[in-house]
């Protein structure tokens, strides 16, 4: 199969496995802390210790798939062929299955449909491959190109909209609440600034300049991916800026963000395989 399919695949074979270890890192958390085996989630409510114990379940049968999914990639490169690519597409369908119950117990809205899209392109590319042979190879690159765009531009558009992102107080309101959590012991957040030095993130202009900049610069350049995974950049600018992009979202939160961030750049490789507005730039 083609290098942009087994790159997404690998993708969201991580994405997947990533996610699922959170997961039971997580229950394990409340189980050792929590005997009942309960747990407050914001948005959600209680969820039970059952309720707890089917997510844990889910995750191990994520983590299995997420693994055997890694496992096609490499057998459809180095023996690539119709049957390969048809295996490889209906595992992908399983991991989509799994995606969609997973949902029901709270995974984020936004990582969740970066997941199941990329899923559910992989699905098309192997079913083409199999089907059509390797002149189809990219005919998961149009949809996945459209979606991409969709998603980067409503999110940068909405951004742009947002004054008090474009301030840069959102970027002020996560570094705060990650300082934090730092501060009392989670492990999930860089713990920067020190909670000493919080005082002059607040009140000080200087640093507020550079989160206004900084939140300029992530609104625009979400816009900018959003045009470009429809063919408006070569391939190598384009992908370049969605690594840019993604690594400055995972200093928000190092450890929940790579399934989404990972999701994301698999999308982006898909898309950029086959734009939607092929050209002398795409």
């Amino acid at each position: 199969m083609s290098i942009p399919v087994l790159t997404a695949a690998l993708m969201l074979a991580l994405a997947v496995v990533w996610h699922a270890a959170v997961v039971l890192a997580d229950a394990r958390a409340v189980t050792r802390h929590r005997p009942d085996g309960r747990v407050y989630r914001p948005g959600r409510g209680w969820t039970s210790a059952a309720g707890l114990a089917a997510r844990r379940r889910l995750s191990y049968l994520m983590v299995v798939a997420g693994a055997v999914l890694a496992g096609l990639c490499l057998v459809a490169g180095l023996a690539p062929g119709r049957g390969t690519a048809m295996v490889l597409g209906g595992w992908a369908a399983v991991v989509l299955a799994l995606l969609l119950a997973d949902r029901r117990h709270g995974l984020n809205r936004y990582t969740a449909v970066c997941l199941a899209l990329l899923a559910g392109c992989l699905v098309l590319a192997g079913g083409a491959w199999a089907l059509g042979g390797r002149t189809w190879t990219a005919a998961a690159g149009p949809p996945a190109s459209f979606f991409a765009a969709q998603l980067y531009l409503v999110a940068g558009v909405r951004k742009l909209r947002s004054r008090h992102f474009m301030d840069g107080g959102v970027l002020i309101d996560n570094l705060a609440y990650n300082a934090a959590q730092a501060a009392a012991g989670s492990h999930d957040f860089v713990p920067f600034p020190r909670t000493a030095a919080l005082s002059t993130l607040l009140v000080h202009p200087a640093p507020r300049s550079v989160c206004r900049a900084v939140a300029v610069c992530a609104a625009v350049g979400e816009v900018l991916l959003g045009l470009a995974v429809l063919g408006l950049l070569p391939r190598p600018a384009t992908l370049t800026l969605a690594l840019v992009l993604h690594s400055g979202f995972l200093l928000l939160s190092p450890l929940r963000i790579v399934p989404f961030s990972a999701a994301s750049m698999g999308l982006c490789v898909l898309a950029t395989s086959q734009p939607l507005l092929p050209g002398p730039l795409g």
